[in-house]
């Protein structure tokens, strides 16, 4: 199957997100459900599928070129992960997260967050820095307004390869979910969003202080990301 985005599934051996111009990421078995599904997350992470868009099975299976049933197996995890609401009977529909959502998101993020990213800084392999300079470069780099679709996908990205060497593929599955999450509430801000708006600027220096195994650094690093993120959520909120 080849995806809207690129991704390429060839005998369950599933070589990344597309990112056009950036580092590969190392290889890894994966279903075709989970193809689907992380497919479909880019989509909601990029504001390609609104929130209330109605998705049902057939016409998903229809966009992907596969039967029904890993669709609707990836249609339902998207749901127990809080991304869909609805059923395979009743069809699913785009979940709408509200400012309070938001911020429990957030708050969970910095509470898990936080001392994984200690534990990575201190056990990450050489061999993940590459990647993750690469990606943090690019995202101090990306504009923070109109089409956000580079960034959103680029943080999902960076902190996808860290969870990568978290030692607990759990803990790091939730926080991607929360990750999607978040960017589903504040895509449709930052479409309209003035040039002036500006994110975080600071993916490369986490990625330098993860690679110089400085765990208390990088826990600062990333609670100085989550209350970034909360501040800039609130006054996009506020403004529109």
């Amino acid at each position: 199957m080849q995806s809207a985005q690129g991704s390429v599934l060839d005998g369950g051996l599933f070589l990344g997100p597309a990112d056009p111009g950036g580092a590969q990421a190392p290889l890894r078995r994966i279903s075709l459900r989970q193809e689907i599904a992380e497919v479909l997350s880019d989509d909601l992470v990029t504001g390609r599928l609104p929130a209330g868009t109605s998705l049902t099975v057939n016409e998903t299976a229809q966009r992907f070129g596969v039967s029904a049933t890993p669709v609707r197996e990836a249609l339902i995890q998207l749901a127990a992960q809080g991304l869909l609401l609805g059923g395979h009977h009743r069809g699913f529909q785009v979940c709408r997260f509200t400012w309070t959502d938001f911020a429990e998101i957030v708050e969970s993020r910095r509470l898990l967050g936080v001392p994984l990213i200690g534990r990575i800084a201190r056990t990450a392999p050489d061999e993940a820095m590459p990647v993750l300079r690469t990606l943090g470069d690019r995202l101090d780099g990306a504009h923070w307004n109109g089409d956000v679709s580079e960034v959103a996908l680029l943080d999902r990205r960076f902190f996808g390869e860290l969870g990568r060497w978290s030692g607990n593929r759990r803990l790091a599955d939730v926080l991607a979910v929360f990750r999607v999450q978040a960017w589903m509430y504040i895509v449709p801000y930052l479409r309209d969003a003035p040039p002036t708006a500006s994110g975080w600027g600071r993916y490369r220096e986490l990625a330098d202080r993860v690679a110089a195994r400085d765990a208390e650094a990088s826990m600062a690093l990333m609670r100085d990301y989550t209350s970034a993120g909360r501040r800039l959520a609130r006054e996009l909120a506020d403004a529109h």
